[in-house]
């Protein structure tokens, strides 16, 4: 019937020029905090549209629905992440105390791991999903060693994505160049330019980390994986040398330039959006402000308002009881605030992409998590960082060397200092100008980190693996990779020759004298 004719042909055409291998993947991510899931969120609403089956298992149950994603989260991986997070880290810090201890950082991997492969629903999920169910696991980069234990069970490709971007652990283990001379260590507030001192100092920092880390994985990890999942699984490191597939959650103009191999690809900003008009509530209170404009003040899903030192919480009502703008504050309790400035309103959950967007918005205060940092400059506003731990002062530091943020101390940290900063970033224009600067450097890509995204993982199911863009230089060891060996065979070749023409010398010279005093007594010349 000719009135089938055209929407057969579009149908025909639409497949054609879509072609996709509708897949069953399965994501994971042991991250302890929500923040870590929404690198996740976002590639998965781009792969579900494309007829992918999207599994999640994670350690945060929904907070809304995503049509089509399937979320797993155990009970026991839930309540373990939850007392382990409960932590006071910002009065930590501003106690000149580490928020997290490295060793309690350590800790997690393999006792998360445990109350994960320990708790009935994922056993149960185990069991009803045997190998050749899932044709892809995509994995966080930032703790991939216990749910590696997943893709030898399920015998799939892997990939990661690396939820954190100044975390190198995992592109070292995949054979990607990771030079100390140059790449900060994720926790410190080193930049990519470093003195001698500097150098010597990141380069102490990541030596200590990789050693602590060997003896989590083998000592204690290690054993985790193959009490659930049998003897024969190999060793961790060797598994995690098989990526397929990094999207590193960085770029290089709000990251570091770094030198990677052809199965990285870089995807920062994946799950930044245009602003859309506030709720009516919001928007009535920004209006208000009038040509002061308003400010934003959040420290993330990893600092909770509730476990925020009493002090800390009356200096920021000095402070903003001070300021001219008003102040849209995420503070996550129901607690009523006594003595709350006028011109601060409190949100339990506000929508952060729509409030950077607005173009009332004189100024983001910030813990400098990597998320935030990625869309205040995707919507190119200027920031106050107050660093509090984990990867903080590393994306300040990077922050701030561009121009487009100041930095405070929280061990150091006055009203005085807070307000000075506010008042700084708004006035002077340089930094509204650094932030656009940035922003367009940003932008000004082929495609969208989704788009990228979406490509590699098909990519990699299509070729179920990615063994043409792995190098073999994941399987060296220090004294290859650096080409130790060969160096040493080098340094001992020259110095056999050197003594061996040294000793051909001196036997030559001995022959010489000996010779010619020989033919003195032949011809009578010594007496």
């Amino acid at each position: 019937m000719p009135t089938l004719r055209l929407p057969l042909a579009t149908l025909v055409l639409a497949v054609m020029s879509n072609p996709c291998t509708c897949a069953n993947i399965l994501m994971i991510t042991m991250g302890g905090t929500k923040s870590h899931k929404i690198p996740f969120w976002e590639l998965a609403r781009g792969l579900i549209p494309r007829g992918h089956n999207i599994t999640f298992l994670n350690a945060f149950p929904a907070d809304f629905l995503i049509p089509g994603l399937e979320e797993v989260t155990p009970a026991g991986l839930v309540f373990y992440v939850k007392n382990f997070t409960n932590w006071d880290l910002v009065g930590a810090r501003m106690r000149g105390e580490d928020p997290v201890h490295p060793l309690d950082m350590l800790r997690y991997a393999h006792e998360s791991c445990e109350a994960l492969l320990s708790d009935t629903e994922t056993k149960s999920f185990l069991r009803q999903h045997h190998r050749g169910t899932f044709d892809l696991l995509i994995l966080d980069g930032a703790f991939p060693e216990c749910a590696l234990g997943f893709a030898h069970h399920f015998d799939a490709p892997f990939m990661y994505i690396n939820t954190v971007g100044f975390y190198t652990g995992s592109l070292s283990n995949a054979g990607n160049p990771s030079p100390y001379s140059f790449i900060p260590f994720l926790s410190t507030d080193l930049t990519d330019s470093m003195n001698t001192l500097q150098r010597i100092r990141n380069t102490v920092w990541y030596l200590a980390a990789e050693a602590l880390h060997s003896v989590t994985v083998r000592w204690f990890l290690q054993d985790v994986v193959r009490k659930h999942f049998g003897e024969d699984v190999p060793l961790v490191y060797d598994m995690a040398k098989n990526v397929s597939f990094i999207l590193q959650n960085g770029h290089a103009t709000v990251t570091y330039p770094r030198p990677y191999l052809p199965n990285v690809a870089e995807i920062a900003c994946i799950h930044c959006k245009k602003a859309k008009p506030l709720p009516e509530r919001l928007e009535e209170f920004v209006r208000g402000s009038g040509d002061a404009g308003f400010i934003y003040f959040s420290m993330g899903s990893s600092v909770k308002a509730a476990n925020m030192p009493v002090y800390l919480r009356k200096m920021l009502m000095v402070v903003f009881r001070k300021l001219p703008q008003r102040v849209l504050w995420k503070y996550e309790t129901d607690d009523e605030m006594a003595d709350l400035p006028s011109n601060v309103l409190l949100g339990r959950w506000l929508p952060q992409q729509d409030i950077l967007g607005h173009p009332k918005l004189k100024a983001f205060v910030t813990h400098g998590g990597l998320l935030s940092m990625f869309e205040a400059v995707y919507h190119a506003v200027p920031i106050i960082t107050m660093p509090v731990f984990c990867d903080h002062d590393s994306n300040a530091a990077k922050a701030e060397t561009d121009g487009y943020a100041l930095k405070l101390d929280l061990t150091t940290l006055t009203a005085e200092k807070l307000l000075s900063a506010i008042r700084k970033v708004i006035q002077d224009p340089k930094y509204r100008e650094a932030a656009q600067k940035r922003q367009r450097l940003l932008l000004d890509q082929p495609e969208t980190s989704l788009e990228r995204a979406i490509f590699w993982t098909e990519y990699v199911l299509r070729h179920k693996g990615a063994m043409a863009l792995q190098s073999p230089s994941r399987h060296f060891g220090v004294l290859q990779y650096y080409l130790v060996d060969v160096i040493a065979i080098l340094v001992l070749s020259l110095l056999a020759c050197y003594y061996a023409t040294k000793f051909l010398t001196r036997l030559v010279a001995n022959y010489a004298v000996q010779s010619y005093v020989s033919e003195d007594y032949a011809h009578g010349k010594v007496e």
